[in-house]
């Protein structure tokens, strides 16, 4: 239960680390119950969030300075609602704000909703990697690593990690992936030193002992190291998971509707176009698939190789999230040499031969969700390919 409490508090920060490490573009969904958060990340940076309705207010607060009238409320809500990303243009065009001011008010948008998403308990999380839509107009430019540190250190613990904090004989370690992230994080001098205590081996009274730091500020730079997903309860190795075998699966099967495609316009060279893709993708997706046969190999074999190397993964804290997005880079960027080598209407034939094989795939639909996730990112594919 602990071990759980901790890996759902860092999963979030660990995976915008993660992504600003790999340089990702696309889309973030952070979703529990009936709050959807969208965070915009552009080659690593956090951009731009949306899912609170601050707008409404910033319109509100332009008719009571009397810079619009109710005529012009009513236009600008008609235009919000028709383009929800065309109202700072509009607004900059005509003149009824600053271009300083919009910026703040984008920056205590982002600000508000991602402190919001840090307060979500245990939400979804699902990456769909694209070409962002938005105009730069809407973009915060802050470096995103002190952004995301500063939004954590104003949040507040959940009622069950703050038991965990106030533990003295809590027995901390560190994550897979602190030591390619900790150097490049604007950590505090309290966070610093903290994390340069947690080996593993001693209690919370001890690292607090040897840190010279008062319990509170302690716990202040132990609670932050968590959220970021730098710190972990010392476990053993989780098994697979029913779930994360059945993403193997099912991608696995798309994958061989690629190389099927492939294979019947280029024969065996096939197996180098996908050794290249795998080249080109970062970690962790390089390592899963690095010695993926589709052409000699049979579909059961390819699944227990990926899922070994999965079981020896552990730069991201978030196994289900790691499959998905990993699987997802290696069909855009097999797709998009598809496009180039054998023209936009085979690899959209193929993108269609995909979402079909995803009805028939699942008939009882047991794992709903992934499948929705699996044909969303495909439609969006299909987009890219026809814009």
């Amino acid at each position: 239960m602990l071990q759980e409490t901790i890996h759902n508090e860092g999963r979030l920060g660990s995976l915008l680390l993660a992504m600003h490490r790999d340089g990702s573009t696309g889309t973030l969904r952070v979703k529990e119950g009936e709050t959807d958060f969208t965070l915009y990340l552009n080659k690593g940076r956090l951009v731009y969030a949306d899912g609170i309705d601050k707008e409404g207010p910033l319109l509100a607060e332009l008719v009571s300075k009397g810079k619009i009238d109710l005529k012009e409320l009513d236009e600008l809500r008609v235009l919000k609602n028709m383009d929800p990303h065309g109202l700072g243009i509009a607004l900059l065009d005509r003149k009824l704000v600053s271009e300083a001011v919009w910026r703040n008010f984008l920056l205590l948008k982002v600000k508000a909703l991602l402190s919001a998403a840090f307060d979500m308990e245990n939400p979804d999380l699902l990456f769909s990697e694209s070409d962002l839509s938005l105009l730069p107009v809407n973009f915060i430019h802050e470096d995103t690593l002190p952004f995301v540190l500063d939004t954590v250190r104003s949040t507040t613990p959940h009622h069950p990690l703050r038991e965990i904090l106030k533990s003295k004989d809590m027995v901390f370690g560190l994550s897979s992936d602190v030591l390619s992230s900790k150097t490049r994080l604007p950590l505090n001098p309290s966070e610093e030193k903290t994390l340069s205590l947690i080996d593993g081996q001693q209690a919370a009274k001890e690292i607090l002992k040897s840190s010279g730091l008062t319990s509170r500020l302690f716990q202040k730079s132990l609670y932050c190291l968590i959220r970021l997903g730098l710190v972990d309860t010392v476990s053993q190795q989780r098994p697979m998971s029913r779930e994360n075998s059945y993403i193997i699966r099912l991608y696995l099967n798309l994958l061989l509707i690629v190389e099927a495609a492939y294979r019947q316009e280029i024969g065996k060279r096939s197996q180098k176009v996908l050794k290249r893709c795998v080249t080109d993708m970062a970690s962790p997706g390089k390592a899963l698939f690095s010695d993926l046969d589709l052409v000699n190999g049979n579909p059961e074999s390819a699944a227990k190789r990926i899922a070994v190397h999965f079981m020896e993964q552990k730069t991201l804290s978030d196994g289900r999230l790691m499959l998905l997005t990993s699987f997802n880079k290696l069909l855009y960027l097999l797709i998009m040499r598809m496009k180039k080598l054998l023209g936009k209407k085979r690899a959209l034939k193929t993108i269609q031969e995909m979402i079909r094989a995803l009805v028939h795939f699942d008939p009882g639909k047991k794992n709903l969700e992934t499948l929705l996730y699996a044909k969303k990112n495909l439609e969006d594919l299909a987009r890219q390919m026809q814009s």
